[in-house]
């Protein structure tokens, strides 16, 4: 037997023997600074693929970016197809970007090219416990991660795309739509907790089959009045993302202040944390999205201050911001701001919470954020 091949065997005999661990360093992650507010990026584009502009923003403004689903839909039928071809043109402007390929670890989305093969397995198919499948939205098939050939087939898909060299890590997806407790009544309690298990083991298999070399980022942290969900999955990850600060049901200050400290808990352990920021709007409000790209631009700037001071007010070592109103790339995510462009220097202190007051200073900004009355100040020292 060659030995090269000896990690790779302990680490599939892991998988039932052992507890699989992953002695995690930055040194697959993306370069980090302080310089500016450290800005990641997370869409897709609707329609086509990046023009040469838009290609060379994102790869002049950040270096870690996550390609959504539908990705170049409806042109490019595969998801998979569309997020290769970007991943190519952005790291060819910056061969140190870490392009992120999405891949949802619970619904089955119509747009990968994966799906065909999982529609012919309807053993596959998720059910509730009175044997009905369990659809989101009516349409869209679930994943039941308590089979292990469900698992193989998806920690195969991640690996293929990985093995792209210009694709740098995996996207789990709705990781807080599995753990949801109110799926219990739903499943059942057994299922429940093989799901559960089932989605550990996903993770797992997935970084067994990807290496170490390769980011694994989840979605992810929730804080919210009824549920609050951390860096539940510490285990064989590499970056956790704080999806829906100050929006949606993230709003209360109680949430805000949550989410701020699980980022800055997150972050202290040595993860990456990627926290999105929405401008008092979404892509669900109607009004919102019949104004004008300058009319919704103009809010956005009216809103940032406070998203921004809450972001710096926890932020950590590989922390990054996202501000913006979806997930596509005319939502806002090519807008600019004058602020991500001021010097910001080291944090000089950890946040100080008084109340729902928070501070902070770093060596060229000191912050200040008022939470129960969403307010915010950056006084930038250049």
């Amino acid at each position: 037997m060659k030995f090269y091949f000896l990690p790779k065997i302990l680490c599939i005999l892991g998988l039932f023997l052992i507890q699989t661990t992953f002695s995690q360093n930055d040194k697959h992650f993306p370069e980090f600074s302080w310089d500016k507010v450290p800005v990641a990026f997370h869409f897709g584009k609707k329609g086509n693929l990046l023009t040469k502009k838009e290609a060379r923003f994102v790869a002049d403004h950040s270096n870690f970016v996550v390609l959504e689903k539908a990705h170049g839909f409806p042109k490019y039928r595969s998801s998979e197809e569309s997020i290769a071809l970007d991943a190519k043109v952005l790291k060819d402007l910056n061969p140190d970007m870490k392009v992120v390929f999405y891949w949802n670890a619970f619904l089955d989305y119509s747009m990968y090219e994966a799906h065909k093969e999982y529609q012919k397995k309807s053993d596959w198919w998720l059910k509730t416990k009175t044997g009905e499948l369990d659809l989101k939205d009516n349409k869209i098939k679930r994943y039941d991660l308590s089979n292990k050939k469900v698992r193989k087939w998806w920690s195969n898909v991640a690996k293929e795309n990985l093995n792209n060299k210009n694709i740098d890590g995996v996207f789990f997806d709705a990781l807080n739509q599995v753990t949801n407790p109110g799926n219990k009544k739903l499943w059942g309690i057994d299922k429940y907790n093989a799901i559960q298990k089932g989605l550990k083991d996903l993770i797992k298999e997935t970084r067994c089959k990807i290496g170490d070399d390769k980011l694994i980022v989840y979605n992810g942290i929730r804080s919210t009045p009824n549920r609050n969900t951390g860096n539940d999955f510490p285990e064989n990850t590499d970056a956790v993302m704080i999806e829906h600060f100050g929006y949606f049901n993230s709003k209360t200050k109680e949430s805000m202040l949550k989410d701020i400290q699980e980022m800055e808990k997150a972050g202290k352990t040595g993860k990456i944390v990627v926290f999105k920021a929405w401008p008092e709007n979404a892509w669900l409000n109607k009004a919102f999205m019949k104004k004008s790209e300058k009319a919704k631009e103009k809010i956005s700037k009216k809103h940032i201050n406070f998203a921004l001071a809450s972001f710096l007010a926890g932020a950590q070592k590989h922390s990054y911001f996202i501000y913006n109103w979806g997930y596509r790339l005319s939502m806002g995510s090519l807008l600019w701001y004058p602020e991500l462009d001021k010097p910001l220097g080291k944090p000089l202190n950890e946040m100080q919470t008084n109340g729902w007051v928070i501070t902070r200073n770093y060596e060229y900004a000191s912050v200040w954020v008022d939470l129960e009355n969403k307010k915010a100040t950056i006084d930038w020292k250049k």
